[in-house]
């Protein structure tokens, strides 16, 4: 990711120097600070997003010009015509396709209308001309020099997680100690809420890596999406479950409920097994202690251990069942894919997944799904 970050400020830099280089040695503008600053604005982590922004800054500059010469004509140059201009220019921003280039057609108005440029016909042209340099010379940059394709730091991202929540348990499992403590409680609850935080921002990735196919000259392609969707998937609903594990002890540590000895110390292994078999990637580990779930709740359900905690037993029982299903098929994607660094073989976790039991989502959507 550092290294993706600082090859896009180079890429800015670089378009920002030869647009200021072709305004002024080559085309000769008088007063050509768009153009550098508007090859900088157009660098994007995207060919799409480039190309689209781009789009968008052309016709966002136009705009502030044309406004800026209306208003000045109708108005003047002073306060009223200012005000005017600056009125319409939101307004107009407010479009949907120009949303994100409201103040560029601003902005762009109040140099106009500031530096005299309607008295002379030569810089209003001026001023189309460079942000058409800057803009060009920014899409060629992104397009030619390097355009990423974020595949890679979409699989990084999420690579991590499984460990990240393999630690949450360990740390639930220490502390299933004679009495729980809500502080620990509520540690793990915050804890469990930056999970999810990093869960969004690989999903925020994924879209990058998509979006990053498109219009790239590139001959490879990201590959594998799909399965890095469904792990996901898969990875929220681990959470979500290990959250819900996490409430329900801290519930019990609040009312000081106080557990069969017999369970805590089951409770405790189990823990302690799922967030081994994560950590060490052990797919056959996983379904051992999936197999001993279903055991204990076999005895919970004749066994006078349930007690008046009977409920919670179920509950968190239940929960790390959730939990076990779905990190048994993230532990097998993660070992297919670092057994598969290249792009190319990553297409082989498609029949991994299909012989799991999934099968390739009907639609392209990278949109978490709704609840």
């Amino acid at each position: 990711m550092l290294v993706i970050d600082l090859l896009q400020n180079g890429k800015a830099a670089l378009a920002g120097v030869v647009a200021w280089v072709i305004a002024t040695d080559v085309l000769g503008l008088e007063q050509p600070f768009l153009a550098p600053w508007s090859a900088v604005l157009v660098v994007h982590a995207t060919v799409y997003r480039a190309v689209s922004r781009g789009g968008q800054q052309v016709a966002a500059t136009f705009g502030g010009v044309l406004l800026a010469w209306a208003c000045g004509e109708l108005l003047g140059s002073g306060a009223l015509g200012m005000g005017a201009m600056l009125v319409i220019a939101f307004l107009v921003g407010r479009h949907r396709w120009l949303h994100d280039e409201s103040t560029t057609i601003a902005t762009t108005g109040i140099v106009v209308l500031t530096t005299g440029a309607l008295a002379q016909s030569n810089l209003l042209t001026s001023r189309l001309i460079d942000t058409t340099v800057g803009v060009a010379v920014g899409l060629l940059v992104t397009l030619l020099v390097w355009p990423p394709l974020r595949d890679r730091a979409a699989w990084a991202s999420t690579a991590q997680l499984p460990q990240d929540l393999a630690h949450i348990l360990t740390a639930m499992a220490a502390g299933v100690r004679s009495e729980l403590q809500p502080s620990d409680a509520e540690a793990w609850v915050g804890d469990l809420r930056r999970l999810d935080g990093r869960i969004d921002e690989a999903w925020r990735l994924l879209g990058q890596a998509r979006e990053s196919g498109r219009l790239n000259p590139r001959r490879s392609r990201p590959a594998g999406l799909d399965d890095l969707m469904r792990t996901l998937h898969l990875l929220e609903q681990a959470a979500a479950d290990t959250l819900s594990m996490a409430r329900t002890m801290a519930t019990s540590a609040e009312n000081a409920t106080l557990w069969e000895g017999a369970f805590r110390s089951v409770w405790k292994h189990l823990l302690e097994q799922t967030a081994k078999a994560v950590h060490d990637q052990d797919e056959a580990l996983l379904r051992e202690v999936r197999s001993e779930l279903g055991d204990v709740a076999r005895e919970l359900s004749t066994d006078s251990l349930a007690g008046s905690a009977w409920h919670e037993y179920g509950g968190l029982l239940v929960n790390l069942r959730n939990v076990v299903s779905a990190l048994t098929r993230v532990t097998e994607w993660h070992k297919g894919s670092a057994s598969s660094p290249r792009r190319s073989r990553r297409q082989r976790l498609r029949l991994r997944h299909r012989r799991a039991g999934y099968s390739p989502p009907d639609d392209d959507t990278t949109q978490r799904p709704t609840p």
